[in-house]
């Protein structure tokens, strides 16, 4: 939205009045650093402060928000790669990007129910960035501020919903045949889109490499930081499974003419909008992940694709249908099983949240597993 703009003041702190500082010293920067900034500024970025940002009272609902019953049936996947992996006495669960950690605490929940041998075996690492989260201590759970913490991973698997689309962008835009930055600035006192050369070759590169051009005036965000995030997750694993699962498209469906203006949308109290310059700090900034870029930077580190579908299809695959109960049956409550049977409809429902969710499943140290997840119409092809 070029020419839109945050109106600031002298008042302002935080996030913006450190954008604005940077601005005003070196020029017009990045559209990641603003985006880093907003999201990850120790004072008062989106996601370092102590205000809810997900569930009724935040600004989104995830599946986990929907459901208990989407833990359950990551659990029951997670069960299988456990025993593909041949059953270790020791077995790490990690959750990047865990936020509250409710979907891997609802996964242990759930295997101490579904196999105890499990559930005695994992150990629960919960990574997270906001310092407000980390000060929780739990039993079987530990807590780290990334995945470097970790050091080592014998056998496990790690667990993101949601984190990658967060991670800070570039925004570039294809003008006069030469493919260009979007930079944020300042102007009448407020932040405003500017043009210019690509801050690093990286770009260009991204762009060669999945075999994408663009059309004049099509817009796009590069996440870089993705395919750093997935060669960190390789260097840490020995031997398992990197479970992602998030809204976004094989390169050549998310760079198509048919989303020329790109995916950059903005969360605020369960509404969108396009804006990134309102709010600071206090919405949400995403973009749809390129999961083919994703999948070839983890092959470099040695993470090969297991499978690739629908949130819809995976959860079907492990026949989360299953458990749709009779209302009022056994001496149940009517209504509450009739809303048991709509959450899990939500999780699934074509169109929603069953289509928009991808899940991507990678190896490493394993011939490739056919896993139940993965058996009810798999797209890997598509990338």
């Amino acid at each position: 939205m070029a020419g839109t703009l945050n109106t600031l003041t002298t008042e302002e702190k935080g996030p913006v009045r450190e954008i604005s500082r940077r601005i005003e010293e070196s020029g017009p920067i990045p559209f990641s650093e603003f985006m880093e900034v907003a999201l990850y500024w120790h004072s008062g970025g989106y996601y370092t402060s102590e205000t809810a940002t997900w569930g009724a009272e935040g600004d989104y609902i995830t599946s986990i928000d929907v459901s208990t019953a989407f833990s359950t049936a990551i659990a029951r996947q997670v069960l299988e790669m456990w025993e593909v992996m041949g059953a270790p006495a020791e077995f790490d669960l990690v959750e990047a990007g865990a936020g509250r950690g409710f979907l891997s605490k609802g996964v242990l929940s759930a295997l101490k129910e579904i196999s105890h041998p499990l559930y005695e075996s994992t150990r629960l690492r919960v990574v997270e960035k906001n310092p407000h989260l980390r000060k929780r201590q739990e039993q079987k759970v530990f807590y780290y501020e990334d995945l470097s913490g970790l050091a080592h991973i014998k056998n496990g698997v790690i667990l993101s919903n949601e984190l990658i689309d967060s991670f800070p962008v570039h925004r570039v835009v294809m003008r006069d045949g030469v493919l260009s930055e979007i930079y944020v600035g300042l102007e009448g006192g407020g932040f405003t889109e500017v043009e210019g050369p690509l801050s690093t070759d990286k770009l260009s590169a991204y762009f060669e490499e999945v075999a994408i051009g663009f059309s004049e005036g099509q817009r796009a965000e590069v996440n870089l930081i993705a395919g750093e995030w997935i060669s960190e997750a390789a260097a840490v694993l020995d031997r398992g499974f990197v479970v992602t699962i998030d809204y976004g498209l094989p390169a050549r469906e998310l760079f198509s003419p048919e989303r020329r203006g790109g995916t950059l949308l903005c969360h605020y109290r369960h509404t969108l909008n396009d804006n990134p310059f309102v709010n600071i700090g206090a919405q949400d900034i995403t973009s749809h992940v390129d999961f083919t870029s994703f999948v070839k930077s983890g092959e470099k580190r040695g993470l090969a694709l297991t499978g690739f579908t629908t949130q819809k299809n995976f959860l079907l695959g492990l026949s989360i249908h299953e458990g749709f109960r009779t209302p009022g049956g056994e001496g149940g409550d009517y209504c509450e099983d009739i809303n048991y049977n709509r959450s899990i409809a939500r999780l699934i429902a074509p169109g929603g949240m069953g289509d928009t969710f991808k899940v991507l499943v990678q190896h490493k140290g394993l011939k490739r597993p056919s896993l139940k997840g993965f058996s009810f119409k798999e797209m890997s092809r598509c990338l």
